[in-house]
């Protein structure tokens, strides 16, 4: 079985490195407390879960289902793995309660047309924006339009220690209306260990409950301008297990998790009772070069379920596997850069342990890998292919290098004007047994332009393009975004942003002999009102998107604050 040689692999990964530990010996009259997981805290674009999977004709429409997405500050939850254990020799023992959270509050508005108005009615329309591009799990996401998210984290920590829970939410009730499963309640819980060793240069940590590992984040503290994960992000009840080595200006590292995710049980849900086992090692040297390498394997073996719409089909499972490297130059700027195969067998049956690369899992309704990358409009995969993406980001902060060239060494920590500039780009190349998939390339890129005039003013702008399939290119488009943001001052936590949107479409609307050959809404267009979405798509009653072309401007006036 494949958990029985994982776990051999992860006994000889741990093996040598608590050797290494012991040619470091705690001295004897050092007294040190115990190394403790803080709290991390990062900036950057978070983004909102919007999701309820659109159906197929031949079923029903299924109950809404919502993935929580995590925006950058994860507190209390796992760092880039970089990050590692933080406390340096060792924290505190102190008893105490913390609380951390962040929220995002963003005021969208898409402007339409009507093609015929009526005497008494305004040519210019004005709704909830309908774009390609704001279903945080499907391919086509891009950031320019994440929806409103909340976390709120209460911590009590005592000696070694530390029990967290998480309140996660999106779809802002007083200002549209009670959808219960946009309201996610206690999300999460779990508990920290973090024992005291005889080693000085040896930490280690353990975790048990629901909470994220988070694998593969482009960015230095967040998941990147495309918010999503190369490797994986989890979302089990299970444990993880840490243990970080300094020898010399390295740090070696090596972790272990183990996991499980019930499904929605709804009849239209193919994904079932799944596992996740996973493992991952690195190096660092001195802080500025990291390099790691990951696995995840998750699979499906439950029986069939009465009343399941999908019977008798084999036991499915899909496996992550790749590296990354990531240097933190200073003056010359921060790079990521970093590839993962994303194997499928019988997917379908796969439920969203493991999110990757915007997808939830292998079949969960039409959010895992098989809607989004293995399926077209007619699915004939079956759950089976594979994926293998390139992922890189680079960031570059004109004053640092001002800093340096007058005080070599000297890093710029944002307290004053600078113009940063950043550049990212993913690409996947599919095989899938669905011919009208198989070959398929996706293609994304874009830059941000981040100019901070003022302690309280900055200016920004961002351009992406997208293409979704290589092999009909008239499904591709491009947004450019120009932005203001007002802050309280230099390193102030909050930012107040007002952000145009304007969408460049290779073809907006599609011939109805032709129905591919233009811009497609998400595999699962984001219910009620979105893209893609109507009234023979969810349940009976509902109302459907006001219109089903996509918007060409969205205006954006958000509010959000971390602490």
């Amino acid at each position: 079985m494949r958990l029985s040689s994982l776990t051999i692999l992860l006994c000889g990964v741990l093996a040598p490195m608590q050797a290494l530990a012991q040619g470091d010996p705690k001295p004897a009259e050092e007294d040190a407390p115990p190394v403790q997981m803080s709290n991390t805290s990062a900036g950057g674009s978070a983004q909102a879960a919007p999701a309820k999977p659109a159906q197929s004709s031949q079923k029903p429409a299924a109950p809404d289902v919502q993935t929580p997405q995590g925006p950058p500050p994860a507190f209390g939850n796992s760092s880039p793995a970089v990050s590692g254990i933080s406390g340096g020799k060792g924290g505190d023992k102190s008893e105490g309660f913390e609380f951390h959270g962040y929220f995002r509050a963003p005021m969208r508005i898409g402007i339409g047309a009507r093609d015929n108005p009526l005497p008494d009615q305004s040519r210019t329309t004005l709704h909830a924006p309908v774009v390609p591009d704001d279903q945080y799990l499907n391919w086509q996401y891009s950031g320019h339009q994440a929806r409103d998210w909340a976390e709120l984290y209460f911590s009590y920590s005592k000696g070694w220690a530390k029990a967290t829970a998480g309140i996660l939410a999106f779809n802002f009730t007083d200002a549209a209306w009670k959808e219960n499963l946009a309201q996610f309640g206690i999300a999460q819980g779990w508990v920290t260990i973090t024992p005291e060793l005889p080693w000085t240069n040896v930490r280690l940590e353990a975790k048990v409950g629901s909470f994220w590992g988070r694998y593969g984040m482009a960015g230095r503290y967040d998941a990147g301008y495309y918010d999503t994960f190369l490797f994986g992000r989890t979302h089990t009840l299970g444990e993880t297990l840490r243990m970080e080595i300094d020898v010399g200006d390295w740090t070696l590292w090596g972790e272990q998790g183990f996991g499980v995710r019930r499904p929605n049980p709804s009849i239209y849900n193919d994904a079932r009772f799944t596992l996740v086992n996973h493992l991952h090692a690195g190096v660092s040297w001195k802080k500025t070069v990291d390099v790691s390498a990951h696995h995840f394997y998750t699979w499906a073996q439950e029986e069939d379920r009465p009343g399941s719409a999908l019977t008798n089909v084999p036991n499915g499972n899909m496996s992550v596997i790749g590296a990354d490297v990531r240097v933190d130059a200073n003056m010359y700027g921060y790079l990521y850069a970093g590839f993962s195969r994303v194997s499928a067998e019988n997917a379908r049956v796969v439920g969203p342990a493991v999110e990757v690369i915007h997808a939830n899992g292998g079949g969960e309704f039409a959010l895992g890998i098989t809607s989004n990358y293995l399926d077209d409009a007619t699915p004939q995969s079956n759950g089976n292919g594979a994926v293998n993406t390139l992922l890189a980001q680079y960031e570059l902060s004109i004053a640092n290098i001002l800093s340096n060239m007058k005080t070599p060494g000297q890093r710029y920590w944002g307290e004053g004007p600078d113009l940063k500039l950043a550049a990212f780009t993913m690409a996947n190349f599919i095989s899938s047994e669905d011919p009208d998939m198989d070959g398929v390339r996706k293609f994304k890129y874009g830059f941000d332009l981040n100019g901070r005039i003022k302690s309280w003013l900055g200016l920004g702008l961002r351009f992406d393009r997208l293409q979704p399939n290589s092999k009909i290119p008239e499904q591709s488009f491009a947004i450019l975004s120009p932005r203001i943001v007002f802050r309280s001052d230099w390193l102030a936590h909050e930012e107040i942003t007002l952000q145009y949107s304007r969408y460049f479409f290779n073809q907006r609307e599609c011939d109805p002999a032709f129905p591919l050959l233009c811009t497609q809404p998400p595999a699962a267009p984001t219910l009620p009102d979105g893209f893609g979405a109507t009234t023979t798509n969810q349940d009976p009653g509902t109302r459907g998107a006001p219109a089903t072309r996509p918007d060409l401007n969205v205006i954006r006036l958000q509010a959000s604050i971390w602490w």
